[in-house]
């Protein structure tokens, strides 16, 4: 009792702050923007049922973020080789014919009784504990390219490569980009980091020249309007919809684009919602919580007890961040379309619950680290 109620005493409460107000502005935008869609489907018709289900997923992800945040994070390094070995079982399973479950062209998820499993997300949490885990047991050999920092290079390679095949090349880049900020955060020589940026962005490239959908996303990108019915066709009613926001928005509720025009509008596009029914006002207050969680993020990682809790705190930081990142630049037109979602905003399961176990062991990082700094003034 003595360690809950100092547990307690010492919670981040700005950054649960943040928590609740960007998962309020989820349960909010996902009914606006599903509520049109979800009457007129007729294996649906209700216009609640993806706010409902996401409001149990939100009170579900707090429930998980409560009790990861008062488990020690340090413990959670026991748990990482079963988590490596879960992730690329499930990884595997998805891809075979028959056992993942193919929505729109990806086979990306298990199907566990009613609910639907993304394995990538799994990758997310089993990538940081382990990068953040070698990586503080090898730092005195990071100098040392072969023994020090390929290793864990090799498995997050095969990690990525079994989520391209589903294909997911957003996701996958998103976990690369956290660990690559685990690693440059961990003290890698810059020439070696520089080496792998060079080489991530040659395959990824490479990734793009040799499948014709990506290649079609990426004219797209380019040129939306050179194909306005086809791969241009999500980019150009994105951007109507943020043009039409303007300033102050349509109106909360009012989106024209939701009616039917623009695909995904609660799940990968809802940004382009936010701009259009809040506005220009709306969509910079959202990046603005980012921004400000990127920050938070990185005080709780230098304030962190010990070099485990501080690549972790990176880790967690920049993941959730680099996702956001990559879908404010895709419903833009910044960047191809990567079908990664908006983090605690964007419809869905399994993605909403790893959120918030993440930020959980984010929240335990930093009051842990808020103990230490109240022990040692004392």
């Amino acid at each position: 009792m003595f360690e809950l109620k100092k547990h307690l005493r010492n919670i981040d409460y700005p950054l649960f702050i943040m928590i609740v107000i960007l998962s309020c502005i989820g349960l909010v935008m996902v009914y606006s923007a599903s509520f049109v869609y979800a009457g007129m489907n007729p294996d649906i018709d209700n216009p609640s049922f993806y706010f409902n289900r996401q409001r149990l997923w939100v009170i579900l992800g707090f429930l998980v973020f409560l009790v990861v945040s008062l488990f020690s994070y340090r413990k959670l390094g026991n748990f990482i080789k079963i988590l490596i070995i879960a992730t690329l079982v499930m990884l595997v399973l998805v891809l075979i014919p028959g056992v993942g479950v193919e929505r729109n062209f990806s086979t990306r998820w298990l199907s566990l009784g009613p609910v639907l499993f993304q394995p990538s997300e799994l990758a997310k949490v089993a990538m940081i504990l382990y990068f953040a885990k070698v990586y503080t047991n090898k730092r005195d050999k990071l100098h040392h390219f072969g023994q020090g920092v390929l290793p864990p290079l090799l498995v997050l390679a095969f990690v990525g490569g079994l989520i391209v095949l589903q294909p997911d090349l957003g996701t996958a880049a998103s976990i690369v980009l956290a660990c690559g900020m685990i690693l440059l955060f961990a003290g890698i020589r810059i020439h070696h980091l520089l080496l792998l940026g060079v080489t991530a962005v040659v395959g990824v490239a490479l990734l793009i020249w040799g499948a014709d959908y990506r290649m079609g996303r990426f004219t797209s990108f380019l040129d939306p309007f050179a194909d306005p019915a086809g791969d241009g066709y999500q980019l150009i009613h994105s951007l109507i919809a943020i043009a039409n926001g303007q300033v102050t928005g349509v109106g909360l509720a009012n989106s024209v684009q939701k009616s039917g025009f623009l695909p995904e509008a609660h799940t990968d596009f809802i940004m382009s919602i936010i701009a259009e029914e809040l506005g220009l006002i709306g969509a910079v207050t959202v990046i603005s919580i980012y921004f400000v969680f990127m920050f938070k993020g990185i005080l709780i990682a230098k304030r962190a007890p010990d070099s485990f809790g501080r690549l972790l705190a990176f880790g967690i930081t920049f993941q959730i961040v680099t996702q956001a990142m990559i879908n404010f630049a895709a419903v833009s037109g910044l960047m191809p379309i990567t079908g990664i979602t908006l983090p605690l905003i964007s419809y869905g399961g399994s993605s909403m619950l790893i959120t918030f176990f993440l930020l959980g062991v984010l929240m335990n990082i930093a009051i842990k680290g808020n103990i230490l700094r109240r022990e040692e003034a004392n």
